[in-house]
């Protein structure tokens, strides 16, 4: 029995760390080559995009929302196609 209680603490444990573990977020928006279409990416946990044809549009930005706020604003200048 107390087995069971040690291996359930030390699953409740490790979720508690992986939930507030802080991500190492380098959210970027890209331009594809081929399209000119913008896409917000995450440097930071989903490695480089394959293909590898599209161009950095914007410096690292530390959230989502701050990358998809710039990349409306790219696209309100003309410089993505969506």
């Amino acid at each position: 029995m107390s087995r069971r209680i040690l291996m359930l603490a030390a699953i409740a444990a490790a979720a508690a760390f992986i939930t507030t573990a802080p991500a190492d977020a380098a959210w970027r928006v890209i331009k594809w080559d081929i399209t000119g279409v913008c896409q917000v990416w995450n440097f930071g946990v989903d490695g480089k995009p394959i293909p590898f044809d599209y161009r950095l549009m914007s410096r690292a930005l530390p959230t989502f929302g701050a990358a998809v706020n710039a990349k409306e604003r790219l696209f309100h200048a003309g410089r993505c196609a969506f």
